[in-house]
């Protein structure tokens, strides 16, 4: 494969708080810790020089345990072995647990802490291990109970509540036998299915499943999946989440830097509750409100005193799920992290954390957006190539793209813009003369321009109709690009599961994007 670039901005994909954090990061300079560079990623390293050696023991240990049940783990280990060491720290991505993955950008943001890592191991300053955070407490099961692979929506039913990575799979198996008949048989196919069924036991969660899959594509390459539902790691998060109980003061914080981030022009991405805790047991993860009696939750019949949610919290912090206000300070908590690789959505809510942060004495990592891209196989590539397009120009409308497309066959796309302008103008002449002699005429002279005008319209409809028609061919191709590489007017990479480009490539679309997928490289990529 190879890799062309364009900016950002040129996609005119992403959102102007995004571009504006790429061209212009001095704006946001309030909102973040260090710059969203290597300078910066030093800055962040020397500010996690005295992470807590007992994080580092507890963290560790927690992560044997999790990938007890992962095959060819060995280079795993050795990783997580080297964060007892105190100059070892993470580069970190996160993503809920979708099934197969999800959209290829599932992908792309591992890819981009691999190769972010890769970077900045060569500077021989630290040891950096790639993280993939497994959001496993996430309840939004709708959001990621599906992938779309060749055109094809895959959606797994079940009955089954809470937090999804706890979900187990027995119910997907139909959804995998599926997917063998959408692969079919060729090599990388066969090599592709094996993967996903050895991944998707039905015996397994969906955590597990995930975490084998990801292992399996970039375990090779030194990635760690680090699960947070994990009652030692919360364990390190409980007195955060006691503050948060009986303060709740991250509400304020966050509102605080939501306020300020729309002075310069930009809505908040995120909308912090009075108390950003969620409770979590099997089948089970509900909001936790306060009440005149204590807390309770905001839908269900748990109730507690202080005291008594205190106790808990203290014997069993497992039980508390942290949302999208805390999860971060959760995992910074937790990891001795120095850099996030994140999404424009994500890149925006982390900038209302920073006082979060603050309040709770967490470092805030270097923020950087991750790689994006589009992938042209080759029967696209001869299309466009015929059509004498190129990658940029499918950024477009449709229809905006058929009419230059004619412009540049037909010496323009018919128009009557000029004459219209003219029979305009001629009728409101006409209008005034009217009036000199009778008033009462006026309206219906000027209602001739109007029929007049529509006359030329309609005229101008049929013309630029037979110019598509004499073009129909191609026309229908370029509708056909745009749907195959901007499936439902989205970017490829937020639709279409990495497996359309697997198939094809096998593992070296893999070791592609590790290779590309530098955060710092501030691209948008055409890989063809």
């Amino acid at each position: 494969m190879k890799t062309e670039s364009i900016s950002f901005k040129e996609t005119s994909a992403f959102s102007p708080l995004v571009i504006q954090y790429l061209e212009q990061p001095a704006v946001f300079e309030e909102f973040m810790a260090v710059a969203a560079s290597v300078e910066g990623i030093w800055q962040a390293t020397a500010a996690k020089a005295d992470f807590p050696v007992t994080n580092r023991e507890i963290l560790v240990a927690s992560l044997h345990q999790q990938y007890a049940t992962v095959e060819q783990r060995q280079v795993a280990v050795g990783q997580i072995d080297s964060l007892l060491k105190s100059n070892t720290f993470t580069v970190t991505t996160a993503h809920q647990p979708n099934v197969f993955g999800g959209p290829a950008y599932f992908i792309y943001k591992i890819a981009g802490a691999v190769a972010l890592a890769q970077k900045l191991n060569t500077a021989g300053k630290a040891h950096f291990v790639p993280v993939y955070w497994m959001g496993a407490e996430d309840h939004d099961f709708e959001e990621l109970n599906h992938a779309y692979v060749f055109g094809q929506k895959l959606t797994w039913e079940t009955a089954q509540t809470g937090a999804v990575g706890r979900m187990e799979l027995a119910d997907l198996q139909p959804v995998v036998a599926q997917l063998k008949e959408i692969l079919g048989d060729s090599p990388h196919a066969v090599t592709l299915f094996d993967l996903i069924h050895r991944c998707y036991q039905p015996h397994y969660t969906l955590a597990q499943a995930t975490r084998s899959l990801v292992d399996a594509l970039f375990g090779s390459y030194g990635l760690v999946v680090v699960d947070g539902d994990d009652a030692a790691l919360k364990g390190l998060f409980a007195s955060t989440m006691k503050d948060e109980l009986l303060n709740g003061a991250s509400h304020a914080l966050v509102k605080e830097n939501a306020a300020l981030l729309e002075t310069k022009g930009f809505k908040a991405q995120i909308y912090p509750r009075g108390i950003n805790l969620f409770w979590l047991e099997k089948g089970v993860r509900e909001r936790i409100v306060r009440t005149d009696i204590g807390f309770a939750l905001a839908k269900g019949n748990k109730s507690w005193t202080e005291a008594e949610l205190m106790n808990v919290l203290h014997r069993h912090p497992e039980c508390f799920s942290p949302n999208v206000v805390l999860r971060p300070v959760y995992q910074e908590l937790v990891l001795p992290n120095v850099a996030f690789v994140g999404g424009g959505a994500e890149v925006a809510y982390w900038m209302l954390l920073s006082k979060v942060f603050k309040r709770f004495l967490v470092t805030l990592p270097a923020i950087l957006l991750r790689s994006s891209a589009i992938v042209i196989e080759k029967s696209s590539q001869s299309k466009l190539e015929k059509l004498a397009l190129n990658v940029q120009d499918l950024f477009a409308d449709a229809e905006d793209i058929i009419k230059v497309f004619i412009d540049k066959h037909e010496s323009g796309v018919f128009s009557l813009e000029g004459f219209l302008s003219q029979i305009e103008a001629l009728y409101e002449e006409v209008a005034v003369k009217v009036h000199e002699v009778d008033p009462s005429l006026k309206a219906s002279t000027l209602a001739e321009g109007k029929k007049a005008d529509g006359a030329l319209k309609g005229l101008e409809a049929r013309v630029r109709k037979a110019q598509k028609q004499k073009h129909e061919t191609e026309v229908n191709q370029i509708r056909a690009l745009k749907a195959k590489l901007f499936p439902e007017n989205h970017l490829q990479e937020r639709q279409d599961n990495f497996m359309n480009f697997y198939l094809t490539h096998g593992a070296d679309f893999i070791a592609h994007c590790v290779a590309e997928m530098d955060p710092l490289r501030k691209q948008f990529l055409i890989f063809s």
